[in-house]
């Protein structure tokens, strides 16, 4: 439902600098945790040349290559294999930055492909405390150490600095993709309407303020804290028999806090001849 062009005519700039803009955004913004990992990852396989090699191997390697030399006979009292110490893999620098790159990455994709109200986050956290607690009992009375200690050496997961870089590229350029196409489709609430712009030629819809409702609502915990205090706006305007639904809104309370001061004023305007013309 379009206002009456004669009354609303086209905004001043005092006019329009009262009013607010509401930019919506895709999920693949809740992804930036993991372009951040990327990057660390990245960095840090640089600074250790990208050694891909698994410690293991290269252990076996370096004995097979002290076998070909002269053996030293061992001290009495002492086997050859006595003073040699254990080999980690899951500790190594390459593993360990792999193993927290996925990390992040799943619980990123859970975060985004999981709605997690604020009920559901205390029993997720609430859980979490008491398997660890299970887990601690039990270790009084079984060795759980030493399984859980071999199914991660049994793990290793490792890329170059190329791979992460690339990850963090491909990432980086989708979020400048979003933020450039985000100036086509925006809504601009002002005091006597509400404006919707979108499309490349900028094709405007109108709606009118008055009996303007709206609610503010955070579907999601984890996204209102990763995605700068993310969350939904929905409009009910009168005479519009569907709501107007605002996903993925970027500082919620902030454009609440906006609104309920916009919606505190109604502007009585007189357009002129002269503000008709221009």
């Amino acid at each position: 439902m379009s206002a009456d062009p004669k009354s609303a005519g086209p905004p001043t700039h005092e006019h329009r600098s009262l009013g607010v803009k509401i930019y919506t955004y895709p999920k693949i913004i809740f992804i930036w945790p993991t372009l951040v990992m990327a990057l660390i990852c990245g960095l840090g396989m640089w600074a250790i040349q990208d050694e891909l090699r698994d410690p293991r191997h290269l252990a076996a390697d370096a004995r097979r290559a002290s076998a070909d030399a002269v053996l030293i006979p061992p001290a009495a009292g002492e086997t050859g294999t006595a003073a040699r110490p254990p080999i980690r893999r899951f500790t190594s620098w390459q593993n360990l930055l792999g193993i927290l790159f996925l990390m992040v990455f799943a619980v990123n994709i859970m975060v985004m492909a999981i709605d997690f109200p604020r009920f559901t986050i205390f029993a997720v956290l609430l859980t979490a405390l008491a398997v660890t607690f299970f887990l601690l009992w039990l270790g009084v009375f079984f060795d759980l150490l030493t399984p859980l200690t071999n199914f991660a050496e049994g793990i290793y997961a490792v890329a170059n600095s190329g791979f992460y870089l690339m990850i963090a590229l491909i990432l980086g350029v989708m979020f400048m993709i979003v933020a450039g196409t985000r100036f086509l489709d925006f809504w601009e609430i002002l005091p006597n309407e509400i404006l919707h712009h979108h499309g490349p030629l900028s094709d405007l819809e109108r709606f009118p303020t008055m009996n303007l409702k709206f609610d503010k609502e955070i579907p999601d915990v984890l996204e209102y804290i990763m995605g700068l205090g993310a969350g939904r706006l929905v409009l009910h305007v009168g005479n519009e028999r569907k709501a107007i639904v605002l996903d993925n809104v970027l500082w919620i309370d902030d454009k609440e806090r906006r609104l309920k001061n916009l919606m505190g004023r109604l502007e009585v305007r007189v357009t002129t001849d002269q503000e008709m013309t221009e």
